[in-house]
Order: structure tokens, then sequence, then C-alpha cells
């Protein structure tokens, strides 16, 4: 092995790779310096060994068709010049971290490693919403959290909790990801210590996910259940029947907040409806570039038939269907919307016909392929670089083993059959 290959080993690879899976909740500025050295050491990869070694997956041609789809976006853009440079950080950097992924986490060995890399760096995010949101004299003075009640329509409410992700919707997202994660590797555990744990771990995560009082998340949460009762066991279902009783007896501000959303008289959900009315009026007049990747702030305020005040800021239409549809155009969106559900497809594949780790990642792929699609009707939750960069790396990992790279690993009692 050359000095080149020493460098830009496999071992090098995985050891950025991992330090990038770690702060992708945590610092949304921070990975990108992991990340760059781990493209750089494979790119070093690619040339010490002189053979292809980069692994695109099942859907490269969707994926591939949206990227170029939204660079030609940007050139439509009002502002050429920050969509390009929005573009190169945030689909280019997916992409990028996707192609990684796939490329240089083969085994099942490396899979375990990232899934425990990636659940380590979820308690630390979880460890500080806690703290955040016990700290009532911080919260009080925290600007941002401030931002996230409505005194007025919700007088009882003074927090919620949003730990490292500044917004408690987009917190509520990320914790759904992980609740799949944790789900699906709970549910197949024959050892009895390791499921008490993973259950433990679980109640936490949804506590978490009820103080975040986002009811999209809320609602994408009932979606996940209802996903385990259609593919692992009907039983599930049965929760459902707790939500009427839970909402006569309790009377707190999570019922008024799930109730709220059914009342016709909530300013977010009636903003919603206005900002989608905005955004249809962009596609119908952007149809083919659409308005430009990462302009939807810049353009809003052309077709801003709802909010007369001057200087608000809007940076997404609170739907990721019609912002897509809107920033990259048609052909772009249905690219994207192709790639996105396919990964629900081969989640689906892995989960019926493989085996051990793998057939957990096909269950935790089609719950956070569900989760996301139902956040995404009244929500945008992609917008976050936090969330978008650990939705694309769980994808990316949870269809790895059609690949079929694997080699050695166990596989649990539960799943063998």
């Amino acid at each position: 092995m050359n000095g080149l290959g020493r460098i830009c080993s496999q071992k090098n690879i995985l050891l950025f790779l991992y330090i990038t899976i770690f702060l992708l909740p945590i610092s949304p500025v921070g990975l990108y310096v992991p990340l760059i050295f781990a493209i750089l050491l494979s790119l070093g990869h690619r040339i010490s060994e002189k053979r292809q070694i980069w692994s695109f997956g099942p859907l490269k041609w969707p994926a591939a068709g949206f990227l170029i789809c939204s660079f030609l976006s940007v050139f439509a853009s009002v502002d050429i010049r920050f969509s390009l440079f929005n573009w190169i950080f945030l689909p280019l950097m997916y992409a990028a971290l996707y192609v990684l992924v796939l490329s240089h986490i083969r085994t099942e060995t490396e899979r375990k490693s990232a899934l425990i890399v990636f659940l380590s760096g979820a308690l630390c995010v979880i460890l500080w919403g806690v703290f955040q949101y016990t700290d009532i004299g911080m919260m009080a003075k925290d600007l941002n959290a401030q931002a996230w009640v409505d005194p007025e329509r919700f007088p009882l409410l003074k927090r919620r909790m949003f730990s490292t992700l500044e917004n408690p919707n987009l917190f509520g997202a990320y914790l759904l990801m992980v609740i799949s994660v944790v789900i699906s590797c709970l549910l197949p555990e024959a050892d009895r210590k390791t499921k008490v744990l993973f259950a433990v771990a679980l109640l936490v995560l949804l506590i978490c996910l009820a103080l975040t009082y986002s009811r999209g998340s809320w609602l994408s949460m009932a979606v996940i259940l209802a996903g385990l009762a259609f593919f692992y066991d009907k039983r599930f279902g049965l929760v459902f029947l707790l939500i009427p009783v839970i909402l006569f007896f309790y009377h707190g501000q999570i019922s008024e907040r799930f109730i709220s959303l059914f009342s016709g008289e909530d300013t977010s959900v009636l903003l919603r409806f206005a900002l989608w009315e905005s955004t249809e009026a962009m596609i119908a007049e952007h149809p083919f570039l659409g308005i430009g990747w990462g302009s939807y702030w810049l353009t809003y305020p052309e077709y801003n038939f709802f909010i007369q005040e001057p200087g608000v800021i809007i940076f997404h239409a609170h739907d990721m269907y019609l912002h897509i549809f809107a920033e990259t155009g048609i052909f772009g969106g249905l690219f994207f919307f192709t790639f996105f559900f396919g990964h629900a497809y081969l989640s689906w594949t892995l989960w019926k016909t493989g085996t051990g780790l793998s057939k957990m990642l096909g269950l935790a792929g089609i719950l956070i392929c569900l989760s996301a699609a139902a956040d995404g009707i009244g929500d945008y939750p992609l917008f976050s670089r936090s969330v978008s960069f650990c939705y694309w790396f769980l994808s990316a990992l949870c269809i790895s083993p059609h690949l079929n790279r694997e080699k050695t690993g166990t596989v649990p009692n539960s799943y063998k059959n």
C-alpha cells in the first residue's frame, strides 16, 4: 500500500464519517469539517485503488435527476449567487453523505457501529433538551424559546422543548426518526436487559416528543403506529383507542394543543392555508425551473396574499410537497419524490425478504419515510440542515443491505424465520 493509500484508508474514512454522524443533530455547521475530510479521503482512496469504489444505490437515477433539476433552478432564482451557494452546501452535501454511507459502511458490523454513533448523538441531544426544558429561568430569558409559544392562544403553555434543533417542530421531526430506529431495535431484541434498555429509551423519547407540543409531530407519531399495525402487528392499532380516553380525562396543554387543530380558529393553521395558496401561485407561474433552490423566502414577498406587515420573512411553504415543486419545478419535484418514496419501497422489500440487521433496518426505513411523509403535509422539516442530514444518512443506511456487501453478522432470534 502506498502513502496515499495508507492516509486514505477505509479505517480513516470511517473515523471521519462516524464523527460526522455523531455531529449531525448537534452542530449543523461543525459537521462540515469531518464531512469534507471524509469526502477528500474517499477521493484519495478512489485514486489509490484505481477502480470504482463508490456506490450510488438503486435510486441513483432519480437522485441524479433531482440534483440536475435543482441545480438548473438556481438560474431562475432572484439571487443566483445565494441559491448556488445554498445548493452546494445543502443538496450536494446531502448527496455526498449519502454516497459515503453506501460506499464505506458496507458490513453489518459497520452498520451497527454507525447506528451506535447515531444513537449516542441522540442521547446528547435528549440530555441537553431535558436540561434546557427543566431550567425555567434560562428558558424564560431565551428569546428563541419565547418565539415558539403563543401566550394569547395558549396562556398556560410557557415553554416547549427544542434542544439543539432550535425549533420544537424540527426537534419533533428529529425525535420521530430516532423513535423509528429505537422501535425497530426494540421489537426483535431477544436479550431481556437490552430490551428493557430500549423500552426505557423509547419512553423518554415519547415524553420529549410530547413536550415539543408539535401537533404535526404527534400526528406523524400516529402514522408510525399505523405503520407498525400494518407491517408488524395489528395490535398496535389498539393504541388509537387510548387517544379519546386520554383526551376525556386529561385537560392539560397537550390536549388543548391537539384539539386546537380541529377548531378552525388556530392562527398557525390559517397561516398555512394562506402560504399554500401563495405557493400554488408560484408553481403555476414557474412550472419548469421553479423559483430557484433555496429562494422561497426571497420570492414570497411577491406572492404575499396574507401577511401584509413589511419585513416579515417566510422561509418555507410549511408543506414539503408544495415547497419542492415550487423551488425546483415539476420535473424536479417528480424526481425528488420518486427518490424519497423509493426508499420506502426498498425498505419494504428488505423487511419482507431480509434477515437480522437488514430486516430491522427495513422496518426502520419504512417508519422513517412514513413519518417524514406525514410531517411534510403541514410542515417542511427537511428545510433544516440537521434534520435533512439525519434523514438522508438514515435513508442510505436503511437501504444499504441492498448492495449485498454484508459478510458477517448475527441474526436476532425473532427475525430468523
